[in-house]
């Protein structure tokens, strides 16, 4: 079952784009052998924050016995390492003809189990103890199974007496392997039944895998990228002349959801009715329907366009049940706001609203909203 995707934006970065194209043929390979089962959860592009630091998955798979992480690595040259001790390896590629030293994805990723494991250990009793109402042996004994996947082209050099690491695979190794190791465990877990004698290996439920996805979902924080500049800033002149702060870009209504990548954000109404009648607004993934995704924030609504005291007619007769509002045309730089959705519209559309203020109460809707005023027009026509 998928439960992040990860959101592509394009790179000029030659490293960066290649990269993401080897993150992206991952996540194929990982969603065809694994979406469709609903006892392992994938999530990809995760980030998580830890104290002051954050740590970032490229790809995990949550079981019912244990969880994967995969590191995604675009070599499509030649792969050369050479391993001193137990704990020093030295990776080295070919880059435009030269060998350049790489750091070691196998220590990046088992880095990356170590603090998710703290992490999760760390919040054992929100994940597994809320789920049963008992107190859960955790994730101190839970297998954190670590995976690089590289590209099907790379040619590995490795030095004498070097094994080829075991956590390296081709990228389309990665899923055979797991599925392999899954079945291996599930196998041995049913045979240890038969033994009431024998200490059974670390397992938690379905639901218990499913709510530890859902709530690192939760608690991913994307990273956003900075909003494009409309001009190029002219170059400092000073040496020491700090940067300019990094703006992120704001969540707006109908762009995609920030948490899951997935499914657009809207204006959502919860929380108990206040003596005015209204709710509390958020600005919320689609996602919350089907409980897919949680991510929520408070929502602002801007400037309501409302009939300016100059331009309210109250004896304009309402019009024929065919009438509709204009099409908004193509590039409109609106200010006004529908009532209900808070949506931008053109000025046409809520001039439109104007006219026929005994339908809409001096209100500006926009055409979506307005169907929901079809029984007045009737009622006036």
């Amino acid at each position: 079952m998928l439960i992040k995707s990860k959101v592509f934006r394009p790179q000029s970065d030659p490293r960066l784009k290649a990269g993401d194209e080897a993150e992206r043929q991952m996540a194929f390979l990982l969603d065809r052998r694994f979406e469709e089962r609903d006892d392992v959860f994938l999530l990809h592009d995760l980030r998580i924050q830890k104290g002051k630091h954050f740590f970032q998955i490229d790809h995990l798979v949550v079981t019912r016995y244990g969880i994967a992480l995969i590191e995604s690595k675009s070599i499509h040259s030649k792969v050369s390492i050479t391993r001193h001790d137990e704990r020093r390896e030295h990776w080295s590629r070919e880059f435009r003809g030269r060998n350049e030293g790489i750091p070691s994805p196998v220590r990046q990723v088992q880095e990356q189990a170590r603090q998710l494991q703290e992490y999760l250990r760390e919040n054992a009793e929100q994940i597994l103890g809320k789920m049963l109402g008992l107190l859960q042996k955790g994730f101190g004994y839970c297998p954190f199974d670590t995976y690089v996947g590289v590209s099907t082209s790379a040619v590995f050099s490795l030095s004498r007496g070097t094994p080829l690491p075991e956590h390296v695979f081709k990228a389309d190794e990665v899923a055979p392997e797991i599925d392999r190791l899954l079945k291996a465990r599930e196998k041995h877990g049913s045979f240890l039944n038969l033994n009431p004698l024998t200490a059974m290996p670390w397992e938690m439920s379905r639901d218990e895998a499913l709510a530890a996805a859902r709530f690192l979902m939760r608690h991913h924080t994307p990273l956003v990228p900075a909003a494009a500049p409309e001009t190029a800033a002219p170059p400092a002149t000073d040496v020491g002349t700090a940067p300019a702060p990094v703006v992120p870009a704001t969540p707006q209504v109908g762009s995609l959801c920030p948490a899951c990548g997935a499914k657009p954000l809207a204006v959502a109404a919860a929380g108990p009715v206040k003596a005015n009648g209204s709710r509390d607004r958020y600005l919320a993934c689609l996602g919350n329907r089907d409980g897919s995704c949680d991510w929520k924030t408070p929502f602002e609504p801007p400037r309501v366009a409302e009939a300016p005291a100059a331009y309210a007619v109250a004896d304009t007769p309402a019009p024929p049940a065919e009438a509709e509002a204009p099409a908004p045309p193509g590039r409109s730089e609106s200010k006004y706001f529908c009532f209900d959705c808070r949506v931008a519209i053109p000025k046409e559309v809520a001039r439109f609203c104007w006219d026929r203020k005994e339908r809409f109460g001096g209100k500006a809707y926009c055409r979506s909203c307005q169907a929901r005023f079809q029984g007045r027009r009737q009622a006036s026509a």
